[in-house]
């Protein structure tokens, strides 16, 4: 039911619930069914996403990411501490791995969506509560293929092999994908990204609409805020 005490807690548990597996339920029923004393529900929701989503976005098979959660569910029916319950999540984690494939190409993988709608969230307030319904869409700002006069005088082949399906490169909209959009110039995809952005409103698509151009600094400066915020999100060390 998502009932937690905090809006954290809550936050942390709408985003598992977008995750393409279900294995973290099983180690939150063992911790609610027997809590660890020294740790709140809330900071073991935090650490349990925090390892879901990097096992999910490092690509771990099944086996490897049931290792953490089995070892969670152990030391919890053991009663171990606190401190040995945190052991667990950041002996289970690689930061580094996980920033730098988050830091690569995103679009078209199972997590990207459930990704950006966590960025989302991330500088909010705990008082606002996202509830994301209906059809949610992924585009490119950079189009897919540089046949507009206005994105090859900007951009090279080889920036736009390098920048294309990275995170500062995708914006989330609402509505099915919009097809008509994809080879514009900047100018003309906001007008099209702005219709559709008046159904909902996403806050990581405003700063795009916002902008006057759509250069390499702005990729950038945007890939380097987004990784930003989703390293303090699931880093674990």
């Amino acid at each position: 039911r998502n009932d937690f005490g905090t809006p954290a807690a809550r936050r942390a548990v709408r985003s598992l619930r977008r995750v393409a597996f279900e294995e973290w339920i099983p180690p939150l029923l063992a911790f609610l069914n027997d809590p660890v004393e020294g740790v709140t529900e809330e900071t073991f929701v935090d650490l349990l996403e925090r390892i879901t989503y990097q096992n999910w976005i490092r690509r771990l098979a099944f086996t490897a990411r049931l290792t953490a959660y089995f070892q969670l569910i152990t030391a919890i029916r053991a009663r171990k501490t606190g401190d040995d319950i945190r052991a667990i999540f950041r002996t289970n984690s690689n930061d580094d791995e996980f920033r730098t494939l988050l830091d690569g190409e995103v679009y078209g993988r199972p997590f990207a969506q459930a990704v950006l709608l966590r960025l989302e969230e991330a500088d909010q307030d705990e008082s606002v509560t996202k509830d994301f319904g209906g059809k949610i869409t992924i585009e490119h700002v950079l189009p897919q293929a540089l046949k507009d006069p206005y994105w090859r005088e900007r951009f090279s082949d080889d920036d736009h092999r390098l920048w294309l399906h990275r995170l500062g490169n995708l914006a989330l909209l609402a509505g099915i994908k919009n097809y008509k959009a994809k080879f514009y110039s900047f100018d003309r995809k906001k007008e099209i990204f702005a219709k559709k952005n008046d159904k909902v409103s996403f806050d990581t698509t405003k700063p795009i609409l916002a902008a006057d151009h759509w250069t390499k600094d702005q990729l950038v400066t945007r890939q380097t805020d987004l990784v930003e915020r989703a390293r303090r999100i699931w880093s674990l060390n």
